[in-house]
């Protein structure tokens, strides 16, 4: 995989393209999805952190050229180091992705009528 040798190259285990600490954060990572290696394009957006914070969420696309694109909203008030390996090994322990949106509060997911046929 030339993902693989990229980040070899670069001596790490992820690949960020913006400056950390801001509202928002591009990167690509290594895991799995629907049982094969993928390469995460991800794209981390900080929601602030208040008591009427939104839910947070993960949105997964369609797998394109650069990956398999996934948004994912925070309650943090910027993007910094910590949160950005804190959400790479949330993303590749969770076992039960799938596509589209997933929205999840302080204590883990929440279950929408939506969710439910």
């Amino acid at each position: 995989m030339a993902f693989r040798a990229e980040l070899a190259a670069q001596g790490g285990d992820y690949l960020c393209e913006d400056a950390l600490g801001g509202r928002e954060a591009r990167l690509r990572f290594s895991g799995r999805f629907d049982g094969e290696d993928v390469v995460w394009d991800a794209e981390l957006v900080a929601l602030a952190a208040t008591e009427d914070a939104p839910l947070q969420y993960l949105d997964i696309g369609v797998p394109g050229p650069r990956g398999v694109p996934i948004r994912i909203g925070l309650a943090v008030a910027a993007i910094d180091r910590s949160t950005l390996l804190k959400t790479i090994i949330m993303v590749r322990n969770y076992k039960r992705l799938r596509r589209g949106r997933h929205e999840f509060g302080p204590h883990g997911p929440v279950a929408r009528a939506r969710d439910y046929p």
